[in-house]
């Protein structure tokens, strides 16, 4: 499986990279092809949801969800490769000649903004709506930030990696570089590079539009509404469409690719108890359909109180360990054990080494909640 784990902002940014490393290039960049990589949900009321792979978007799985409204299009979200956002357009203009009015960005992570020079450039004028704090960390952390990120500790990592293989004639841990893997590996170091070479070529096009904690439009007969709340991010957007019952999280709320298991990555920030009262806000809306950061559309609200509960729980195991007067981050980690939670995801299915870092890396967080930010030993 691979992740977008935000289990520190290095492996936030490394991990994906290097799981990507497996896969042989190149990356896609026809349109056509793209789209028909795309995988199309239709919620109805003309709601429908584009969810682009991780082989075709790289970075992660992304979800874009499209409005069409009487007399035009809103947009959630616009994928991490401009080859994504442009297959998406395509379907859009498939649906309806009406054009895209409104964009919106859930957060700060490049996997939810970087396409939004390809909708300035489809649709002028268009308005791009986030909360101001989304938009203010967009303007400190654009593509230039990015590409550094991916290459300090991703690529440049991999590149030493490599180059250490073609002159032992082995890779790190010893397997002999026979020329299958040689192949592989080069393909594979190619498309980092092909990837490296786009987040370089794009331009940051960051919100026109903010708003503070809410803010209600309509476009037609449909009302939306927008609500700033804490999720993998902090100022995340999440859309909520009263007449259609549709909620859209953006990473407040995520599940892996493919739909099974828990949550496959957490957050860089320490302010998860708001994460929590975020996802308990989202769970008194009439919802009958919730469509995640990532991950197929869900038609209840299991899979968002299963969460509420593991996150919840990792909380309370935490506290509950630093009041009686456990110290260590190891042995506070140790005293987290929320395994019963995580195989009610998928009942029969082992918990795999995924979600225990998951575990681990959310009670850290915990821990530096409930000390103001103070650890007594590295992470």
């Amino acid at each position: 499986m691979r992740l977008k784990q935000a289990f520190s902002f290095l492996t936030f940014l490394w991990l994906p990279a290097a799981a990507a490393f497996a896969i042989t290039g190149p990356l896609e960049t026809s349109v056509a092809k793209a789209q028909a990589m795309l995988v199309k949900e239709d919620l109805g009321d003309g709601v429908y949801v584009f969810r682009a792979p991780s082989d075709l978007d790289y970075w992660t799985s992304t979800n874009s969800t499209v409005i069409v409204n009487d007399d035009d299009v809103t947009v959630f979200d616009s994928c991490t490769r401009a080859v994504t956002a442009q297959a998406v357009i395509a379907e859009i203009r498939k649906l309806t000649p009406k054009p895209v009015r409104v964009l919106i960005n859930s957060h700060w992570h490049q996997d939810h903004w970087s396409g939004n020079d390809d909708y300035a450039k489809a649709f002028p004028g268009v308005r791009i709506i986030a909360s101001a704090q989304t938009r203010d960390y967009m303007k400190r952390m654009g593509s230039g930030f990015f590409l550094h990120e991916f290459e300090f500790f991703g690529l440049a990592a991999k590149r030493s990696e490599w180059a250490a293989a073609t002159k032992t004639g082995k890779l790190a841990d010893g397997t002999p570089l026979t020329p299958e893997i040689r192949a592989r590996k080069e393909k594979s170091l190619a498309m980092a590079e092909q990837f490296a070479a786009e987040i370089a070529a794009r331009r940051s096009v960051v919100a026109s539009v903010v708003y503070g904690d809410e803010m209600t439009f309509w476009s037609g007969r449909r009302e939306f509404r927008l609500m700033s709340v804490t999720g993998d991010a902090s100022g995340s957007t999440v859309l909520y469409l009263p007449g259609s019952k549709v909620l859209v999280t953006g990473d407040v709320l995520v599940s892996p690719e493919d739909g099974k298991g828990p949550p496959p990555w957490t957050t860089n920030s320490y302010s998860v108890t708001p994460w929590v009262e975020s996802l308990r806000r989202l769970d008194r809306l009439d919802v009958k359909a919730i469509v995640p950061g990532q991950g197929p559309v869900m038609h209840d609200k299991t899979y968002l109180r299963r969460t509420t509960e593991l996150f919840a729980a990792i909380i309370d195991q935490v506290q509950s360990a630093l009041e009686h007067g456990t110290v260590g981050l190891k042995n506070v980690q140790a005293a987290v054990n929320v395994d019963s939670i995580g195989q009610a995801y998928a009942p029969g299915a082992p918990l795999d080494e995924d979600f225990r870092l998951v575990v681990q890396y959310f009670s850290k967080k915990a821990m530096q909640e409930a000390l103001d930010g103070a650890l007594d030993e590295k992470p």
